[in-house]
């Protein structure tokens, strides 16, 4: 991996690194990036209405806690408009602070490639880390895993607050449940911050807003990053005119025309089977006598990996998700074979090739997949974006292979 420094170096060097990584990446937003602030100002926009509407007809796409957090920065800043912003980057910032701090700790107080992945990671990604709150699932599913062998109520405890904000953290609980130690704890974590919070939400905002999110994902449409819009942006790239791209009601630039009801139809299958993959992932590692760390990781991160590909919608920042697990996962291989350290080492190399590619596709690459920079721009566009969902279609079998494996029933007493 990238080793820059030595591993037994103070927390300066990590203080040092992160200051410095994290300098370039407001760097970038401030000088070549600005535009990409959309969302911060949409969340206050909705925030600042909340006081009018009420907290049921607020951001109804998300979880109702998400409401909660997206008011800290209005309250911390009185309802500035460019206070919101300067303040919701500064939360995310220290979310990410927080989980370079629990990676060095959890190493013993020393610097190792766990960080070193988490660093170059989030700076490829770029200002866009910053920009959505994508980051919070991914450091509480990276927590949860670093937190797995000494503190599994920790793990419960954050993975429920992952589902309370994100949904998708619920499906990782039965993974984390195949470590066998104290998973008691882990569980009644989970249910009492999970179900806590879901009874709050619907005390708070009522039946309606608490299912909100998932009848607003069921009607989205065919998302022009996803990985199932691939062959209609490849033959729009050939025949501009057969498709359109444009901003659906649900805040997303969708593809229509030919073959997108088709396309709709193959992904409901593909994330059917995904879910019946992650079932028997779920299934193998219980019936294990004792999964490794790092087996429960694999199946975390292949679970990740399975929702993002087959879900018929794919924004930039979902790649953040996948972050937080591949750096425990990096920590955790410590205790494993050389051939398994050298598995992980892989993935999360390529993981850095999918944060690279996915800046490249958004913003830099965005307009010319909307069309405005012409045919040009379109034909390149979707390059990037089909060599993107090229690589991560692949890497999601390689940590689906891998998974599978690590889970390998051992003999009794082996």
């Amino acid at each position: 991996m990238i080793n820059w420094y030595d591993r037994r170096r103070s927390g300066r060097v990590v203080i040092g690194a992160w200051i410095v990584s994290r300098l370039l990446v407001l760097l970038v937003l401030a000088t070549l990036e600005r535009f990409v602030v959309g969302d911060v100002f949409y969340y206050w926009r909705k925030i600042e209405a909340m006081f009018d509407v009420g907290l049921a007809k607020t951001l109804n796409e998300y979880p109702t806690p998400v409401s909660w957090l997206l008011w800290l920065p209005y309250a911390v800043t009185g309802g500035s408009r460019i206070g919101y912003l300067i303040a919701f980057v500064a939360l995310m910032m220290a979310l990410d602070a927080v989980f370079t701090f629990a990676l060095w700790r959890s190493n013993g107080r020393r610097h190792d490639t766990s960080i070193d992945f988490w660093l170059v990671f989030v700076l490829l990604i770029g200002p866009l880390s910053y920009l959505r709150f994508d980051i919070l699932p991914a450091v509480l599913a990276g927590g949860a895993l670093l937190a797995a062998r000494r503190r599994p109520w920790v793990t419960g405890a954050l993975t429920g607050l992952g589902a309370a904000v994100k949904l998708w953290p619920a499906l990782l609980m039965p993974a984390f449940l195949a470590y066998r130690k104290d998973r008691r704890h882990a569980g009644f974590a989970f249910v009492a911050v999970g179900v806590g919070l879901a009874v709050v939400s619907l005390l708070a905002g009522g039946w309606n807003r608490l299912v909100s999110p998932l009848t607003w994902q069921s009607g989205r449409g065919l998302q022009i990053e996803s990985i199932w819009s691939t062959p209609l942006m490849v033959a729009r790239a050939v025949q501009p005119q057969g498709w359109i791209v444009d901003m659906s009601r649900y805040q997303a630039y969708e593809v229509f025309g030919p073959g997108v009801s088709a396309l709709l139809t193959v992904s409901d299958l593909a994330t059917v089977v995904g879910l019946v993959v992650i079932v028997a992932f779920f299934a193998r590692g219980l019936r294990s006598p004792q999964p490794t760390a790092t087996a429960v990781g694999m199946v975390i991160l292949a679970t990740v990996a399975i929702m993002t590909v087959t879900n018929k919608t794919l924004s930039p920042q979902y790649l953040l998700w996948m972050g937080g697990p591949m750096a425990a996962l990096l920590q955790l291989r410590r205790d494993q074979p050389d051939a398994q350290q050298a598995e992980t080492t892989r993935l999360a190399w390529q993981l850095l090739a999918l944060a690279l590619l996915t800046h490249l596709v958004y913003p830099l690459f965005y307009d010319g997949l909307l069309g405005r920079q012409g045919t040009a721009g379109i034909i390149a566009a979707t390059i990037v974006v089909s060599i993107r969902n090229l690589a991560l279609v692949a890497f999601t079998l390689e940590v689906c292979r891998i998974a599978w494996s690590s889970l390998r029933r051992t003999p009794a007493g082996g």
